[in-house]
């Protein structure tokens, strides 16, 4: 009963790989046409990524 119903959902679910893959795919295909989408996901990771420099700076300061 256990071998059945393994091959069966195996079959049907996709795997984390793949599902993963078609999501970049989407996004890819989203920052080619999309200029709203794309100017907003490029501001998010700027902002990000400026906000993790600031804790490091914090951080390393408060250290001395």
């Amino acid at each position: 009963m256990s071998q059945t119903a393994t091959a069966t959902s195996t079959a049907s679910a996709k795997s984390r790989k793949t599902i993963r893959k078609e999501g970049r795919e989407k996004r890819i295909q989203k920052l080619a046409t999309d200029a709203d989408f794309r100017k907003a996901y490029f501001e998010g990771k700027s902002k990000r990524a400026n906000d993790k420099k600031a804790a490091f700076r914090k951080k390393k300061k408060n250290k001395k």
